[in-house]
């Protein structure tokens, strides 16, 4: 029985949702199964500024700010270009191989809404890829034996060379395997199936949480339901005539 959340690594709310996703994970939860969904596909590769929708976004980056949990650092701008996220989907599509997918999930949101990185081209995302498969190490390791291999974990890593490189994606920003593009396929026709809107959370008995209310079902499971404004108000206690 699994909590399954599809959300666009475009979408600020996706963001808030990874970002509980990941504190779910740290509690151990082993139960909660992400999948990239692109919301808006035709976007060009060019990517589009973002200032010319700028009081949509501040709309939107409020009302993020309105519900973020204590500690949970949501982004105040948005980044400057909005990107095409179909090479970033097919990369956490592919990364599922390579049991690297939180972490590739972290690193593509961090590069959008952290860095401010525009991440249409699949170029940009190899380059996110290659720094999760072959860390930056210390100058001084390679200084005094250059001829050593860069440290990588290869038992995580499909093999073949370019792919530990990064090069999970087509230079046309698909995926490299059959199997990850059977999985964007999927996960789109499922998602598609219930809802258009991201985030959305799937509980495990069916239910379709869409939006604002998947947020909210996310913040109970790790803070418990929060009591409605009525029994608040029935709890607290009478006030005393002077």
């Amino acid at each position: 029985m699994t909590y399954i959340v599809y959300g666009d690594f475009n979408c600020p709310y996706s963001y808030l949702a990874s970002l509980r996703v990941d504190d779910l994970i740290r509690r151990g939860r082993t139960d909660v199964e992400w999948r990239a969904v692109e919301h808006e596909p035709r976007l060009p590769l060019t990517g589009l500024p973002s200032a010319a929708a700028k009081d949509e976004w501040d709309r939107e980056l409020r009302e993020i700010a309105g519900i973020a949990r204590p500690g949970e650092r949501v982004p105040d701008a948005p980044p400057p270009v909005v990107s095409n996220t179909g090479a970033a989907v097919a990369a956490y599509a592919e990364a599922l191989t390579d049991g690297l997918a939180d972490e590739a999930r972290r690193a593509i949101f961090r590069a959008v809404w952290v860095e401010g990185r525009h991440v249409s081209s699949p170029y940009e995302i190899r380059r996110i890829i290659a720094e999760l498969m072959y860390p930056r190490t210390p100058m001084d390791v390679h200084r005094y034996a250059p001829g050593l291999a860069m440290p990588v974990d290869a038992g995580r890593v499909a093999s073949g060379t370019e792919r530990r490189f990064g090069a999970t994606v087509s230079t046309l920003g698909g995926a490299l395997t059959l199997t990850g593009q059977l999985r964007i396929e999927q996960w789109r026709a499922d998602w598609e199936g219930f809802t258009q809107v991201v985030p959305a959370v799937v509980r495990p008995d069916g239910g379709a949480l869409p939006g604002l209310s998947g947020l909210s079902h996310l913040a109970e499971l790790l803070d418990g339901p929060q009591p409605s404004k009525r029994r608040r108000a029935q709890d607290a206690p009478p006030v005393l005539a002077a």
